[in-house]
């Protein structure tokens, strides 16, 4: 039998059942948006914007 994979701890006080209805109710919505023109366009600038904010932190330290 495979073993469940083990969540991070988090602060919130949300019971995981809840957590996993909710991941499968957002995955394909997700799943599809990011699949789309808009979405891959949306991805590309917050993978810059991420790019950014690394190499302005590895500036100023």
């Amino acid at each position: 039998m495979p073993r469940k994979k083990k969540l991070p701890h988090t602060d919130v006080d949300i019971p995981e059942y809840q957590l996993e209805s909710l991941a499968r109710v957002l995955l394909p919505i997700l799943q599809e948006y990011l699949s789309s023109e808009q979405g891959q366009k949306d991805y590309a600038e917050w993978q810059q914007s991420q790019l950014n904010k690394q190499s302005n932190n590895k500036v100023s330290r």
